[in-house]
């Protein structure tokens, strides 16, 4: 084991010096202006191999290992001239290739990928920001000189985050002062010179505007994700201070769609990175920007109708964001890394008079939008078909009381949403139906209220969810959520499931058939002691019901 160990790390090293070799070939090609020589594949390739080298070897903890190949530890470890001469070496392929390669995407995008992996680990961040170069990358881009300017949307997004990352190195005050004065200070402030402009609403359509607007938004969208534990109360704060603004821009570019799907798309990447670390106040902070954004887009689409079949997949871009930014903010209810703001220690300060605004609320507001829009048509794309269904889902699973506080017509097509995917969508879709019913029937248990639309909602799913095990087939992996389903709706429609044993037994002419079905209902079900929604119980039943799939499976399938 330890021969091998060694032999592959010596193997290693010598793949690196190998890829170094052409790495500093295709550099003085370049330097040269002989680029049109060079294959762009090549460079990708240099720079895939680079990033995963720099990212498995390069300053390796090595309290992690219980055992770490010295020559590696040697060369590129802690505190070696190895370590601080890669990433110096790394860092200037990175502004090369940005230089030369700005026209190829994937290569520029594989390129500050490798930017990102130098800064996301801080030790290595620690290197790269005492390089001359790296100061003056950060300028160039926030000055947008070419040629980074001429980059792609993406990249520039990448490199954003790459820079952000970069300013949590361990700087001390006055040099972190003014780093972040050079990387995002130039970016508040042409942005609110823009906006500010008393002839702002006149000039906004102007190209030269809107791609400063874009540029902006895309930095907004870098910055998010380049958030992580330890630097998400600096970015919270600095991000909130845009997003009031990005929703005054939702009026002006109202009728540019792809402008407001990058508004919206702020958010969305907003609520996806940071809301986990939020505690409760800085968590309202953003649910209230959130419901503000929600209301701006009700307003500005009521009503309004896209004809254009061909173009929905574009012209809906705006309702999938929408989703994920629901999905992002009810994703809180479940993944919580925060400790009573801790990491906003000292800025905290209650909330004040006045309710308070919930997830709920904003998810629940989401709904009301998102719904009406939906249409089986729409349904067949599938990015948002499973977007949709998620998010139903999760509302159903994490606000189930709210679900019987829907207006009539929302009840309506949030059933017929679930009853479509139970029964005319793939089997992922289907099970996520299928989870979304046990939090109704268990609400409708809990509340013990017999006349109300979700109460006679969940027995015809009763009927749905019975035919599906019994008498269709479906994909064994949907049997859990299924059984889970069952049961729920059983402990709710007892008399109910007991009149569908009954029809179906006495539609059976077969009498070996008959009597291998009432066998396989009465294992089912052989507790002495009604169903209840006892955890023990439904345990019994799934492992119940795996037998009886296997005895009645395909028995009395019809499709």
């Amino acid at each position: 084991m330890q021969l091998h160990f060694h032999f592959s790390v010596s193997l290693c090293h010598r793949l690196l010096s190998a890829v170094l070799r052409t790495s500093e070939v295709e550099s003085r090609a370049t330097r040269a202006s002989l680029t049109e020589l060079l294959s762009p594949q090549m460079g990708k390739d240099i720079v895939w191999f680079l990033r995963r080298w720099a990212k498995t070897y390069l300053l390796v903890d090595e309290k992690l290992y219980g055992q770490i190949s010295m020559p590696l530890s040697t060369a590129f470890g802690a505190d070696t001239e190895g370590a601080q001469w890669i990433v110096g070496y790394l860092l200037e392929k990175v502004i090369n290739n940005l230089s030369v390669w700005s026209s190829e995407p994937e290569l520029a995008n594989d390129t500050v990928e490798l930017l990102v992996t130098l800064v996301e680990k801080r030790e290595r961040a620690n290197i790269v920001v005492q390089c001359e170069n790296w100061w003056n990358l950060a300028k160039q881009f926030a000055s947008r000189s070419p040629p980074l300017h001429m980059l792609s949307s993406t990249v520039q997004r990448t490199l954003m985050k790459a820079l952000v990352l970069g300013g949590f190195a361990h700087m001390d005050s006055d040099t972190k002062q003014q780093y972040w004065a050079e990387v995002l200070h130039p970016l508040q402030q042409r942005f609110l010179n823009l906006i500010n402009q008393e002839n702002f609403a006149q000039i906004c359509q102007e190209e030269a505007v809107k791609q400063e607007i874009v540029a902006t938004l895309e930095a907004l969208c870098g910055i998010a994700e380049a958030t992580q534990i330890d630097n998400v109360a600096s970015l919270f704060s600095f991000l909130m201070d845009f997003l009031s603004s990005c929703i005054g821009l939702m009026e002006v570019y109202r009728n540019s769609p792809e402008t407001v799907n990058l508004i919206i798309e702020v958010f969305v990447e907003v609520a996806h990175k940071q809301i986990c670390y939020l505690g409760e106040t800085k968590s309202m902070k953003l649910y209230e920007v959130c419901l503000t954004l929600l209301q701006v887009y009700s307003k500005n689409n009521l009503g309004r109708k896209r004809l254009d079949v061909a173009a929905e997949e574009d012209q809906y871009q705006d309702l999938l964001l929408i989703m994920e930014l629901l999905t992002n903010l009810l994703s809180k209810e479940f993944i919580d890394f925060s400790d009573t703001d801790e990491v906003f220690r000292g800025q905290e300060q209650s909330s004040g008079a006045g309710r308070a605004v919930s997830a709920a609320d904003v998810v629940l507001y989401g709904v009301n939008i998102v719904l009406p829009l939906m249409s089986q048509d729409l349904l067949k794309f599938p990015s948002l078909c499973n977007q949709y269904y998620k998010l139903i889902t999760f509302i159903c699973e994490i606000f189930p009381e709210k679900i019987p506080q829907l207006p009539e017509e929302l009840f309506k097509s949030l059933m017929c949403s679930l009853e479509l995917g139970m029964t005319s969508m793939s089997s992922e879709i289907s099970q996520l139906c299928l989870e979304a019913l046990s939090p109704l029937a268990e609400q409708c248990a809990k509340t013990q209220e017999k006349d109300t639309p979700l109460f006679i909602a969940t027995r015809h799913f009763l009927k749905l969810v019975f035919d599906m095990l019994v008498l269709q087939k479906h994909n064994t992996e949907m049997t859990v959520a299924a059984g889970e389903a069952l049961y729920t709706l059983v402990c709710l429609h007892q008399a109910e499931y007991s009149e569908l044993v009954e029809t179906l037994l006495s539609n059976q002419r077969d009498a070996v058939i008959y009597q291998r079905l009432a066998d396989a209902f009465n294992s089912l079900t052989a507790s002495s002691t009604p169903p209840t929604m006892d955890r023990k119980q439904k345990v019994a039943f799934l492992k119940s019901l795996e037998e009886f799939v296997a005895n009645v499976g395909g028995l009395l399938c019809v499709k």
